[in-house]
């Protein structure tokens, strides 16, 4: 099954069930594999109306977000995500690559990574966590 097929028959099972979050997902990551920020932020937003507990979704919608240049609403997607699930060390890295790259301030990025580490030491992004960590060493003073 081509991709062409697969988008058409993900919005017709959506269109018969505006619940199916499946189908919402799978198209936001279908766009946003293929880089268009604007329909995959559009089907991640309908399948966090549905359920709004998914921190990995709401996570690539900041990312999305952040492609699109909308970086206030990148950096409250990944801020929420967090919020909804601290556990989360996705949204954590990608905040603070936000606030690093997009915002300009390392200080707040590493305490972001930092939180992360605090928080669970064995997650399985904590090694990038703390890459970056080392990375941005000399650029926090």
């Amino acid at each position: 099954m081509n991709a062409t097929n697969s988008v058409a028959q993900l919005k017709e099972r959506l269109n018969k069930d505006g619940n199916d979050i499946d189908a919402a997902i799978s198209l936001g990551n279908i766009f946003y594999d293929n880089g268009d920020a604007g329909q995959s932020i559009l089907y991640y937003q309908r399948a966090l109306n549905i359920n709004p507990d998914l921190p990995g979704v709401r996570t690539d919608l900041g990312t999305m977000y952040w492609r699109n240049d909308d970086i206030s609403l990148a950096e409250q997607a990944f801020r929420e995500a967090i919020s909804r699930d601290p556990n989360f060390g996705h949204a954590y890295v990608n905040l603070g690559l936000l606030l690093h790259k997009a915002k300009n301030n390392v200080t707040e990025a590493r305490a972001v990574w930092q939180q992360l580490l605090s928080i669970n030491p064995n997650h399985e992004v904590a090694a990038k966590a703390r890459e970056l960590m080392q990375e941005t060493a000399l650029l926090a003073n």
